[in-house]
């Protein structure tokens, strides 16, 4: 190839990364500014309300995995059809996913939506009063949207793997309006507290629904739905759950470990639980480049593979790493010099703030390298089809390294800090061991088409 050709090709490359990339960037954006808008209103409530809210939310991330999984794999292997010019393929594909997706989270919700209390005790024994009846409250209502977010959220993953970034972004920006008006007018206004902001995201999941179904079932697009949605295909639902097993049970594991970790943090003074609730919300802000990378790496990534292009797969992979870790130091810069202003938004107490801070600035100097190592290199691994070799490292170490020392650490005294510190070692483990499975070449030898 010709320097002029090949400058040519970088050039159609870096546009089609960038086209794909602001919209969802825009879309982060927009995800983590109402997240941090729902924190303000419901800590106006009281802490006691943020706590429950954020300790909901980690089962229910846990409670996800088994649809988000599916969705996932649908979009990979959708990605990887479309690479390969295969259109009937990627839109059996679609349908698939949307069936398998629906079916799973209707058992969910109505399991976790019987056996809410039992759950809660479960895992937080020591929780009692009004946070457990705040956390019950806020429980009930997001196990009923979860067949509204299993759509949504597979209907959005598959709008990125044909690289319709834009569509979706129409769609979550319209999400989260009415996540923003059902939070003020149900919490603000009606005073609902907890039940105001379940109910805001029930109705905010139901408009995703709607408008990603109907976005495909549009015959015009490169994916669509058939109507009806069948004939079932078990060939490619082999193939979603090659994809979707190990994503899934590498998430699940993952998250039960945090849950695990979870029930520490349940212990720890008020002040305490809600300064780890507001770090976690507040660093959605620095990872919002990365976030929006990570997803664009699935479409590039997996496209190039379906199509045989394992050089182009290879190089797209170090050049969007390149970029998230240059976004992420301009973010945590701004949220290293302004953290004092923006955890001021949150009306938390002064030992609440002040130890927000000092996770947040730690935070912002670890996260700029070894935070893409960990969460995007093997983004890149997955949209190969590499899935099997990716759980075992990201398994292996967030037990082994994560859990273990979260409960060390906190016995010598660090408290919540500890919890911090243990992450970053994670994530240097699995930073390292997704480097040396990234340098060689199993990971493009696994292609699903």
């Amino acid at each position: 190839m010709s320097k002029e050709s090949f400058q040519a090709t970088q050039k159609r490359q870096n546009k089609r990364v960038w086209s794909l990339l602001v919209p969802m960037i825009v879309e982060q954006i927009a995800n983590v500014v109402v997240a941090f808008i729902n924190a303000i209103m419901v800590s106006g409530v009281g802490e006691t309300a943020l706590s429950a809210i954020s300790l909901v939310d980690t089962i229910t991330l846990v409670l996800v995995q088994l649809f988000t999984a599916i969705g996932a794999g649908g979009g990979i292997l959708a990605a990887q059809y479309l690479g390969s010019k295969d259109k009937i393929g990627a839109r059996r594909t679609a349908n698939l996913t949307a069936i398998m997706v629906l079916g799973a989270s209707v058992v969910i919700a109505a399991v976790t939506c019987l056996f809410h209390m039992p759950l809660l005790h479960t895992i937080y024994p020591s929780v009692t009063g009004i946070t457990m009846t705040y956390c019950a409250q806020y429980l009930l209502w997001t196990a009923a949207s979860f067949p509204l977010m299993a759509l949504h959220s597979a209907g959005v993953g598959l709008l990125y793997a044909e690289g319709s970034s834009r569509a979706s972004m129409y769609v979550t920006l319209a999400v989260n309006a009415v996540k923003i008006l059902g939070n003020q007018v149900l919490i603000s206004n009606m005073g609902l507290a907890v039940v105001g902001a379940g109910a805001a995201t029930l109705l905010s999941r139901a408009v995703g629904a709607i408008l990603v179904t109907v976005l495909l079932c549009d015959k015009r697009r490169p994916l669509h739905y058939s109507r009806p949605l069948i004939p079932l295909d078990v060939a490619t639902g082999r193939r979603i759950l090659r994809v979707a097993v190990p994503s899934g049970v590498e998430n699940l594991l993952f998250l039960l470990a945090k849950l695990a970790i979870g029930t520490i943090i349940a212990t720890f003074p008020g002040a305490m639980i809600a300064a780890n609730a507001a770090a976690n919300t507040l660093s959605g802000f620095i990872n919002i480049p990365s976030s929006a990378i990570n997803l664009a790496m699935m479409t590039i990534v997996g496209q190039a593979v379906g199509a045989g292009r394992t050089q182009e797969a290879r190089s797209s992979t170090k050049r969007l790493l390149r970029l998230s870790m240059l976004l992420k130091f301009v973010m945590c810069l701004l949220m290293f010099i302004g953290v004092h202003p923006i955890i001021g938004l949150l009306s938390l107490s002064s030992q609440a703030h002040m130890e927000t801070t000092r996770i947040l600035r730690l935070y912002c100097l670890m996260s700029v390298v070894f935070e893409p190592l960990s969460f995007g290199l093997p983004c890149a691994l997955r949209a190969a089809g590499d899935t099997k070799n990716t759980m075992y490292i990201s398994i292996a170490s967030v037990f082994l390294v994560r859990t273990v020392f979260s409960f060390v650490l906190v016995q010598f005294g660090l408290g919540v800090h500890g919890i911090w510190l243990a992450m970053y070692m994670d994530w240097i483990t699995r930073g390292a061991l997704f480097m040396l499975r990234f340098r060689g070449n199993k990971w493009l030898e696994k292609a699903l088409v």
